[in-house]
């Protein structure tokens, strides 16, 4: 059983969790705020305000649940550029395939490639017959900061993840089949995560979320959700979304899955990980425990 952490920039969350016989098993989790302006996501730019403050945060965290050692970690979106690579080969050593993938994306990085630190999964050839390896990357110096943090709290690190990509782990069982969506709504932005066969393929980071909603600006939130759709169909050579599965803050989620699903013409469904982990009898909010739990259950 391993501990999956979330860190965000209003709350931090660890749990203890594995997927035993298809069902969950959730052991211990807890929770702690996050004062304002200590965590502040971005691809290029520093995130951590102060090191020593995140480590004390989490350290009181990891007493509180008992956790030492070992954490598989999801940390902010916004760290990360989720990029398909076509290539004619992926090399058979991983640490290989990294330092060629690295390469192949140098384009497309806003840093050095060398800065680069990059995950990977293999996808079916296009329709060009070439190989495609969907690559999760951020710069090396951003993790750092966050590392930092954790060996402050004297935790040692298996694996850092996107949150919406936990989420998607999390949630695996009903994004399985055909082209699915994920659409994470936070406060000030949203995550669009297009999957295929449960494989991450595109995602989009949307600059909308509950306060624009509020705020009277749903149509264009919408829009940019419908764009970001076709414009990751027509990019990766998906088929037509089939189902759109959302998770949103407090009370707006009914009222978004109506919206959305009648503007997509898709069904569209409030993500219900009770059911993807078939875990009965543990608490109804597990949603927004859903990128600890899925960084805990992630085979590293």
């Amino acid at each position: 059983m391993a501990w999956g952490l979330e860190i965000d920039t209003e709350m931090v969350r660890l749990c203890r969790a594995e997927m035993r016989r298809g069902r969950l098993h959730l052991q211990r989790r807890t929770e702690a705020a996050v004062p304002a302006g200590l965590v502040r996501p971005s691809l290029k730019d520093a995130n951590v305000a102060d090191a020593a403050a995140l480590g004390g945060l989490l350290q009181g965290l990891c007493q509180s649940a008992g956790c030492r050692g070992w954490v598989r970690v999801a940390l902010p979106d916004p760290i990360f550029t989720l990029r398909t690579l076509a290539t004619d080969e992926v090399p058979a050593k991983r640490e290989e395939a990294r330092r060629f993938l690295r390469w192949q994306a140098r384009d497309l990085l806003t840093f050095p490639p060398e800065e680069a630190r990059l995950d990977f999964l293999t996808a079916s050839a296009g329709a060009d017959g070439r190989l495609r390896a969907v690559c999760l990357i951020a710069r090396g110096r951003i993790l750092a900061e966050y590392e930092e943090a954790l060996a402050r709290a004297g935790l040692r690190v298996a694996v850092l993840d996107a949150r919406t990509i936990c989420l998607a782990q999390a949630a695996s069982a009903p994004l399985m089949r055909g082209t699915a969506g994920l659409l994470a709504v936070g406060e000030t932005r949203s995550t669009l995560l297009l999957l295929q066969e449960g494989r991450p393929r595109f995602w989009r980071l949307v600059p909308q979320g509950r306060e624009s909603w509020a705020a009277g600006e749903r149509t264009r939130f919408l829009r940019e959700v419908a764009d970001s759709i076709i414009y990751g169909q027509e990019s990766e050579g998906l088929a037509a979304l089939h189902a759109m599965h959302l998770t949103a803050p407090g009370s707006m989620t009914p009222e978004v899955v109506s919206v959305l699903g009648e503007w997509l013409a898709v069904p569209v469904t409030a993500l219900d990980l009770s059911a993807a982990l078939v875990s009965g009898g543990h608490p109804d909010d597990l949603v927004r425990w859903g990128p600890a739990i899925g960084a805990a259950i992630r085979p590293c």
